[in-house]
């Protein structure tokens, strides 16, 4: 006979294919606009809109990435307000892109008066008519070959110069479409491999062969968001207003006390320089767009866990992340003190989630336990545990297992370098719901 403990967690940890999503098109509507690290999957954030949201009239992402949860709220029918915050100024390019209608004609017009224009003044150039200025930022002749650099410089100018007669709203939001645009291709284009969100160089003997058409991709690029925004315009609900802040959640944000219906958002598995590296994937793109190489190189650093832990001294009470924080000093107490410092800073940011969020308001997390020197860390449990934490009434209803279809990362890693010895990576995530 099972204790009643063990059917407890039976009933609160659920395995659910259901929710796995196998095969779906994740890039429908405007999701297609513009890649991003580790994305919560459409499917994912609109079943939990539907299932907790039922009358939620304001929902809030957090840790908004490229904005997958404000875009299923702005299609929902019931959502008054949506909020996203993030630390990345290329997130919040992404998801305001993505959240905002744009008339289709209008968008037609300028990009083939930018494309024209790209044309003719590259033929300027490569006559020798007139000359381009490009940009100086660090290592980009080891980033970007001459030609890549040429075309990217022109279209860069090209869509600064880009002025809707008597509409300046409409003109910085044309911009920011052609902008994401721009910024989407650059990986393609650059020296840099496929399928890796941190900055590594194609070897040499593939970047011999490394000859991309950027004024192609470019094209090919905009039709395909063109037909993005298209369906987006059709199936938009309008009454949803979209606030998305630059903001920090660690600290009090804009948002009024009692605010929040529903929290659905997928926080960082990790910090930034061990896990999923937003600020290396964001870097290039950043660089191009204009941004200084501090606001560029540091977004790693300012996430969640990004400045180290100064000892191991603990006072969350959460007997899960104190266990795995023991088990990893063993080992390596520097690791150890990083994975503190995550945690830490992610109670900073319950602390404003418990401020923000409407009383019986759900708070829905997708998030990965990943291994730090082949400990197991279960970030499910310990999210749970803390913000029983800052109020014992919070109600965990459950957490769901999911299996990652399609993962970038590899089923098997060897963290410690010993030859022979690897252990599993996220291939599951946890969906874990939370009431207060």
């Amino acid at each position: 006979m099972q204790s009643k403990r063990s059917i407890m967690e039976n009933t609160e940890r659920i395995e659910n294919q259901s929710w796995d999503f196998r095969g779906v098109d994740t890039k429908y509507n405007n999701h297609g606009l513009h890649s991003y690290p580790a994305m919560m999957i459409p499917q994912i954030a609109k079943r939990l809109i539907e299932t907790y949201g039922k009358n939620a009239k304001v929902l809030l992402d957090p840790f908004m990435g490229s904005g997958t949860a404000l875009l299923e709220a702005k299609l929902h029918k019931n959502f008054e307000e949506a909020y996203g915050i993030d630390i990345n100024p290329l997130s919040i390019l992404v998801a305001k892109v993505k959240t905002t209608p744009l008339d289709l004609d209008i968008l037609q017009k300028e990009y083939l008066k930018l494309i024209n224009k790209t044309f003719k003044d590259k033929n300027e150039i490569l006559s020798k008519k007139t000359q381009i200025e490009t940009p100086d930022f660090f290592n980009i002749d080891f980033w970007f070959k001459p030609k890549v650099k040429m075309d990217l410089s022109i279209l860069k100018k090209n869509i600064d110069d880009i002025k809707i007669d008597h509409a300046d709203e409409i003109t910085n939001d044309v911009k920011d479409f052609f902008y994401i645009t721009f910024s989407e291709i650059i990986r393609k284009v650059s020296n840099t491999r496929n399928g890796e969100y941190k900055l590594y160089r194609i070897k040499d003997e593939a970047l011999e062969k490394h000859n991309p058409d950027t004024l192609l991709e470019f094209e090919k690029r905009v039709k395909y968001n063109i037909k993005k925004m298209k369906e987006f315009n059709r199936d938009c609900k309008k009454e949803c207003e979209v606030k998305i802040l630059a903001e920090d959640t660690r600290k009090r944000t804009s948002i009024p006390d009692n605010h929040v219906d529903i929290v659905v958002t997928s926080p960082p598995y990790g910090d930034s320089r061990t896990t999923v590296a937003y600020g290396q994937f964001s870097r290039l793109s950043l660089q191009w767009l204009g941004f200084d190489k501090k606001v560029a190189s540091s977004v790693d650093k300012k996430s969640l866990g990004g400045v180290p832990s100064k000892d191991l001294k603990n006072d969350l009470n959460s007997p899960s992340l104190t266990k795995v924080i023991d088990l990893i000093a063993k080992i390596d107490e520097k690791r150890a003190r990083d994975v503190l410092s995550f945690y830490k800073d992610f109670y900073k940011c319950i602390i404003e989630l418990d401020r923000v969020m409407k009383k019986e308001g759900f708070l829905c997390f997708v998030v990965g336990n990943r291994n730090v020197k082949g400990v197991r860390i279960p970030t499910d449990k310990i999210i749970v545990e803390l913000f029983k934490m800052k109020n014992k009434t919070y109600k965990h209803h459950k957490t769901i297992i999911r299996n990652i279809p399609n993962k970038r990362l590899p089923k098997k890693n060897s963290p410690t370098n010993v030859k022979g010895k690897k252990i599993a990576t996220m291939n599951k995530e946890y969906i874990v719901i939370l009431q207060k």
